[in-house]
């Protein structure tokens, strides 16, 4: 969708919005920069459409295959750019994103209406940098400015200083959240939404998931971006080493390689064997992969956060210096311990072997895992929903 289609669709929507009341009980969700269906809005509609049916709860993408894919659950989804979307982006009472406000298109702050982000993470790397704030920074030229202007009055037009609350998964992320985005800022401790799937294993078997890997012991590694996807990708694992790779098959193991999204433009070459996968470009829900995965392999990503919750063994990959020469962290885990930290191929492997043989000494400890998550309930959705209907 070009600029300027995305203008002529913001002059219907403004118009629609200004002579449209806000609905009571009507809720749109975004996710992704509208390309995908996931995270919280994806987890916190299904809980609507499954427990209060009363309420109208529709999803809002740029992706006909998204459109095909949350119709075929039941739930209503209409195109952004779409008159029957853009109607109900004027009537919502409620707007739920959780990329990032850009998510949703012609969601104009009126009254009668709240705004909800559902974080796609919890804190631990520094965000500052990747919120709007820091793409002003990077970008100061007239035009853009220009730009800018235009797209806040046609096509944005609420900040995160309008977003009624956020949720965290504990009291210790609860200061940090805070620094990410303002001390003003609402943060209430819920849990996250897209969580919940991981305790509805009837649920996660029927998700989308890669065939033939059912019977085997699977690691999956998911680092996070590198520069804010300037960087270069983070290294394919063991690939080159034809002695791990044995290993690895003779014990039944696969690796499964998932790069941040915002690396996946970088990717060129894949190297790729029956024991090592890429699946970046799968579309994988990055809950299902973890639902399925017995060892994580992680970095600054605060993926480690939400595998606490099935209590498996996390291995940290530190093959950089991130928190000198990239984002840095809000604290160090080093003396917290979720996981077990290697600095280079062999020591990752070394753990990835004792993990296998001996699985049960690496997983977290409790002390840990009630640290990051004051909830192990798998009903963050339940009191997401609490909070809004009687706050």
């Amino acid at each position: 969708m070009n600029n300027l289609l995305k203008f002529f669709y913001g002059i219907i929507a403004r118009a629609l919005n200004s002579i449209l009341s806000v609905k009571s009980k009507c809720w749109v969700f975004g996710a992704d920069y509208g390309k995908s269906y996931r995270e919280g809005s994806k987890y916190l509609i299904e809980f609507m459409d499954k427990y209060h049916k009363d309420f109208t709860c529709v999803f809002i993408t740029s992706s006909k295959q998204v459109i095909n894919e949350v119709r075929g659950k039941g739930i209503k989804c209409y195109s952004n750019y779409s008159l029957k979307g853009i109607y109900y982006l004027c009537v919502a009472e409620n707007v739920f994103t959780c990329q990032y406000l850009s998510d949703l298109d012609y969601t104009f702050k009126k009254r009668g209406r709240n705004f909800y982000y559902l974080l796609h993470g919890m804190p631990y790397k520094l965000a500052m940098n990747a919120l709007p704030t820091g793409v002003l920074r990077k970008n100061n030229s007239l035009l853009f400015k220009i730009k800018l202007k235009v797209s806040n009055i046609l096509i944005k037009n609420y900040t995160m200083e309008d977003v009624r609350f956020i949720s965290v998964t504990s009291d210790f992320l609860v200061p940090f959240a805070k620094k990410d985005f303002s001390q003003e800022t609402d943060v209430r401790v819920l849990g996250m939404p897209r969580n919940d799937g991981l305790f509805d294993n009837e649920r996660m078997k029927n998700e989308r998931w890669i065939k033939g890997i059912e019977d085997k012991i699977i690691i999956t590694y998911m680092p996070t971006h590198r520069k804010y996807g300037e960087g270069e990708p983070s290294p394919s694992l063991f690939i080159e080493n034809e002695e791990r790779v044995a290993w690895l098959r003779d014990h039944n193991a696969v690796v499964l390689i998932k790069q941040h999204p915002n690396m996946a433009s970088k990717l060129k070459n894949i190297k790729q064997n029956d024991v090592i996968m890429d699946i970046t470009s799968c579309g994988i829900d990055p809950q299902v992969c973890i639902y399925h995965t017995d060892v994580l392999i992680t970095d600054y990503s605060s993926v480690w956060m939400d595998y606490l919750l099935l209590k498996r063994p996390i291995l940290f990959y530190y093959y950089d210096n991130f928190e000198c020469d990239d984002a840095g962290t809000h604290y160090s885990i080093n003396e917290i311990k979720p996981g077990h930290f290697c600095y280079n191929e062999d020591e990752l492997f070394d753990s990835v072997m004792k993990t296998i043989t001996d699985y049960d000494s690496m997983r977290p400890s409790d002390s840990v895992i009630n640290k990051f998550h004051k909830y192990i309930d798998g009903d963050s959705c339940k009191r997401y929903y609490e909070q809004i209907v009687t706050n």
